[in-house]
């Protein structure tokens, strides 16, 4: 019997187990000395700057707004081609939510679309999705405010444009902790407002502030991965462009990902249409891999919030015709063979 290859295995090398059996065996497992490092680590790599390591992303966007005085009254410009975390950071802050269309070649939000769709936007979410760079250089900026969503995107050109930026270190993401987020700024002036906000006990004040901590049972293992992450670039890079290389022609692949200083997060296919992308869904199945249509219609922001669906034409399509293979660095040399065949066979 053929073994499933998975869409997503998380690779934890002796050294990440090590990590985190250190902390473990040191009595301090709550936030400490290895979380102030992982911040530290951050600002070292992105040159600057301050960080707050939290719990989640999901934290980080909420944490991002917070931290950017996003209340009530506020509008937070979003792409409907996304993660409903958008929304609930949006509402958790107490704004209201302008959903955009997006791109149809990368999936990224679209700044022409911005003028129409979220004319009043205090902020906009710029998610770099899948690692390709949303086009905040379009955005009109001088109106509002950007937070870097970098939760696809790690070690590439992304976080440097906007007020703010947010990382995730969730399960599936291109390091992990099991769990966790990061937000940056280049100023030190959104991060001290969430660092306040973080540090939510033991205050000679009191304002109403929440426990996003990470442990420093996550900080340790994602450090660890960090520590490695140009060989974690590097194999997602040359697995992305061998497979790339084996699409037929009746395949594309979601555009933005050809830099080769951008680490590809997700292989997405483009077909035709529907029924194409069912028959690939089931041609990989019986070649034994795994594969998930990335965002199901279902899951769009705008029907999340019940708006006109005619108005999200490129997100509408893009639900219907793309098709995830799995890429990840665990991924072994035969297992990657075997993709490579499924695709390059497919008629």
């Amino acid at each position: 019997m053929v073994k499933i290859i998975p869409h997503n295995r998380p690779l934890i090398t002796p050294a990440d187990e090590q990590a985190v059996q250190d902390v473990l065996r040191s009595g301090q497992i709550g936030q400490g000395q290895e979380v102030e490092r992982l911040e530290s680590d951050f600002i070292t790599m992105l040159a600057g700057g301050s960080a707050c390591a939290v719990s989640s992303g999901s934290a980080g966007l909420y944490l991002a707004l917070y931290g950017l005085g996003v209340a009530k009254g506020s509008k937070v410009a979003v792409p409907t081609y996304a993660c409903s975390a958008l929304l609930n950071a949006v509402h958790l802050a107490g704004a209201t939510p302008c959903v955009v269309d997006v791109k149809p070649d990368c999936f990224t939000i679209d700044p022409n679309r911005l003028s129409d769709q979220a004319p009043e936007a205090d902020v906009a979410i710029a998610v770099h999705c899948f690692g390709a760079s949303a086009d905040i250089s379009s955005f009109n900026t001088s109106r509002m405010k950007v937070i870097d969503d970098c939760c696809h995107s790690l070690g590439g050109p992304q976080s440097q444009n906007g007020e703010v930026a947010v990382f995730s270190f969730y399960a599936t993401k291109i390091i992990t902790g099991g769990y966790g987020g990061l937000v940056w700024d280049s100023s030190g002036g959104v991060v001290e407002q969430i660092l306040d906000f973080r540090q939510h006990d033991c205050r000679t004040n009191y304002i109403p502030r929440f426990n996003f901590q990470m442990s420093d049972i996550q900080a340790a293992m994602i450090r660890s991965q960090l520590m490695r992450l140009k060989e974690i670039t590097a194999r997602r890079r040359t697995i992305y462009e061998l497979y790339k290389k084996a699409l037929p022609d009746i395949l594309n692949v979601q555009k933005g990902l050809s830099d080769l200083s951008i680490t590809p997060y997700r292989f997405v296919v483009r077909t035709e249409n529907c029924e194409t992308r069912n028959r690939l869904h089931q041609h990989m199945s019986n070649f034994g891999i795994s594969t998930i249509v990335p965002i199901e219609k279902y899951e769009l922001l705008h029907r999340y919030l019940k708006l006109d669906m005619q108005s999200y034409p490129n997100a509408e399509k893009i639900v219907d015709t793309t098709l995830s293979l799995p890429l990840f660095p665990g991924l072994t040399d035969s297992e990657v063979k075997r993709v490579i065949d499924a695709i390059a066979s497919f008629k």
